[in-house]
């Protein structure tokens, strides 16, 4: 008896405003690169060099940025930094038990207050 109800004006169209924000979200996801891991969890060579081209556009860089940034595990993001500290492309400038800052190693720090 009766059946699935037909939904209201107002709810078509929130489930459109819906449905066109995921299509824009998709959209900007795009432009960063897609990052390849191996079995182990680590990142590939290539995916380090796609990580290391975009934390040399920004001032500093942390193990959580990164991994909101690109969408990684934050394990992960530490030890992508770990590798590209090893490689000379990043400086270690300040850490403590739960934090590491990193800076791209051409750039230089920024001189406390």
């Amino acid at each position: 008896m009766g059946g699935k109800k037909k939904p209201t004006v107002s709810q078509l169209e929130k489930r459109l405003m819906r449905e066109q924000a995921a299509k824009s979200g998709k959209q900007q996801e795009e432009g960063r690169p897609k990052l390849k891991v191996t079995s182990q969890g680590a990142l590939t060579q290539a995916s380090l060099d796609a990580v290391y081209r975009e934390i040399a556009k920004l001032p500093y860089v942390t193990p959580y940025t990164l991994a909101t940034t690109f969408g990684l595990k934050v394990s992960a993001a530490k030890q992508a930094l770990r590798d590209l500290e090893a490689k000379g492309l990043v400086k270690l400038v300040d850490a403590n038990r739960r934090i590491r800052i990193y800076v791209p190693a051409g750039a230089q720090p920024a001189a406390a207050g």
